[in-house]
């Protein structure tokens, strides 16, 4: 990005001399470009480094500067240097933590040292201004809504002053990289906050299996015993049925950790057949869904390497959303096709639709349909953990919807997972 430059001052130019007005104005929409050119980057930038970087552009021209720098406070409260020109590493350890002002500070303001090897306030640096060739420098605050987050710093080769609408125009940028600062910092702290979450429902979700399984297994042993006895036999087995939801929704959590923080899914890829894999799929759907009806197809080859697993859930979380939330009545359809030489297709299609305004977050996480109120369907995780076992498995998920086609995702598989070794793909 081109910053613009500000006109030059004009050390002794009378303010009845010919053409100030005009050079006045010049400055002052050189000014307002800079400042608007500023923030733009700064609402654009992805990293706090590359407001960092237009920002130092930016001074410097406005303000004549030969070197500059940032320097924000960290975690300790300490100012640390994170960006700069022109300086060297022993100046920059030499200095840095150096404040002229406490952390706590309201309402700072910028100080021009002149002259550095006069003002006796920097004897101290007075030997390394020398080695450092600084004869001027300036202290900015950075300041987001009163609160001092750390300072710029602009460097000149000899002593100079500088002109209030100078100091005003770097008090203008200070605050808005402040803001940037502070957007970046709220950001990174809601990012943390979220990834702690996440690890909670996974930590929480893994301590639940042990005594959910259990629970299961302690009433699928009662239920055998009290086989014939109807009056006993129905709560266990609502009991059971409950049991069993609860611990797909366990596995859902689980899974939702391993693709947000653990780093993605961990793929047993062998050898398997994906037409199989959709009856048996279909076989177990049927049984607890007798009212729906579904059709498979298949065409080609349909052999692959993928982890069989982890296939089989993307194809039932995807048979059971079809079924759950298609018209009544209608019918499911399977398609696997593998009549291509390097992929195979699984599509699954219903005769509902999917309203335009819910496509645009169809797989986000914990996205529940809002016009329906059936609440055994889950925590809205299923097509979120499809699509990832999809990708971890190098392939892609697509999804189309008319009211007059239906709904139909397609799911489209290497042959052979990028994972699988040489061994499995024979």
């Amino acid at each position: 990005m081109t910053i613009p430059s500000l006109p030059a001052t004009e050390p002794d130019a009378s303010a009845a001399e010919t053409g100030r007005p005009h050079n006045d104005n010049q400055k002052a929409r050189a000014r307002a470009e800079l400042l608007y050119e500023l923030a733009a980057a700064a609402n654009s930038a992805e990293r706090i480094e590359q407001v960092f970087d237009v920002a130092l552009d930016g001074i410097e021209r406005a303000l004549g500067a030969s070197r500059s720098s940032i320097l924000v406070f960290d975690r300790e409260g300490v100012m640390r240097f994170r960006s700069w020109r022109g300086l060297s590493e022993e100046y920059r350890r030499a200095v840095e933590g150096h404040s002229p002002w406490k952390k706590d500070t309201r309402a700072a303001e910028p100080i021009l040292v002149s002259d550095a090897r006069r003002d006796e306030t920097m004897s101290p640096y007075r030997a390394l201004f020398d080695r450092e060739g600084i004869g001027a420098l300036a202290f900015v605050p950075l300041l987001a809504t009163g609160r001092l987050v750390g300072k710029f710093m602009v460097y000149y080769d000899r002593p100079r002053s500088l002109p209030r609408q100078e100091l005003e125009t770097a008090k203008a940028i200070a605050n808005l990289v402040a803001t940037a600062i502070a957007r970046f910092e709220m950001i990174a702290e809601l990012r943390e906050t979220v990834r702690y979450n996440e690890l909670f429902a996974g930590i929480l979700a893994h301590d639940l299996r042990n005594p959910l399984g259990a629970m299961l297994m302690s009433a699928e042993l009662v239920l055998r015993l009290a086989e014939g006895e109807g009056d006993r036999t129905k709560p266990l087995g609502r009991i059971i049925s409950s049991g069993q939801r609860m611990a797909r929704m366990v596995d859902q959590l689980l899974d939702f950790t391993r693709a947000r923080v653990g780093g993605g899914f961990r793929l047993q890829p062998r050898a398997t057949h994906l037409g199989e894999l959709c009856r048996q799929v279909v076989e177990e759907l049927e049984v607890g869904n007798p009212e729906w009806t579904i059709r498979l197809e298949e065409s080609g080859d349909l052999r692959g390497t993928w982890d069989l697993d982890r296939l089989t859930q993307v194809a039932s979380n995807l048979v059971a959303n079809a079924g759950q939330h298609g018209t009544a009545g209608g019918e499911i359809r399977i398609r696997a096709d593998g009549n291509r030489p390097d992929q195979v297709v699984l599509q699954v299609r219903n005769s509902g639709s999917i309203p335009e305004s819910l496509r645009a977050s169809l797989f986000d996480p914990f996205r529940r349909v809002r016009d329906r109120a059936d609440t055994r369907r889950g925590l809205g995780l299923g097509l979120f953990i499809s699509r990832e076992l999809v990708v971890s498995h190098g392939g892609s998920v697509e999804v189309s919807s008319l009211e007059t086609d239906g709904t139909t995702f397609t799911v489209r598989l290497p042959r052979h997972s990028p994972l699988a070794s040489r061994t499995d793909l024979g």
